[in-house]
């Protein structure tokens, strides 16, 4: 079944196993519409020659996590090939950061809106 997004966790992975047969990887892989994210060490991985010619195209893509914070709603209007201006994402306590600069910007336009009905009556 498809998805917009795909998250693929690989991260306790300590050996290739099953993704060894590279259908296995594909059918994950293409799953996504929007955007895939493959969570895992890539060490572990790229050194498998069945899946050399996979990791060489993902490889090309950035290998950390980063949010395009412009975008507040979905569906987003940004065209597939147009990857806006990416935040990298630095680790667990920098998305904490973000995660509560996002809600307290959300929740602020929230009060302000109750706050300005709350007048208007």
């Amino acid at each position: 079944q498809q998805n917009d997004y795909v998250l693929l966790s690989l991260v306790r992975t300590a050996h290739v196993g099953h993704l060894r047969d590279v259908r296995r990887l594909v059918v994950a892989a293409s799953r996504a519409r929007l955007g895939l994210y493959i969570f895992g060490r890539v060490s572990l991985f790229e050194n498998c020659f069945e899946l050399t010619p996979t990791f060489d195209v993902l490889l090309q893509r950035p290998t950390k996590l980063s949010l395009e914070l412009s975008e507040m709603n979905h569906p987003t209007d940004r065209n597939a090939g147009n990857t806006g201006v990416p935040t990298p994402v630095r680790d667990i306590y920098h998305m904490w950061e973000i995660l509560q600069e996002r809600m307290k910007t959300k929740f602020s336009t929230e009060l302000e809106k109750m706050e300005a009905e709350e007048e208007d009556e």
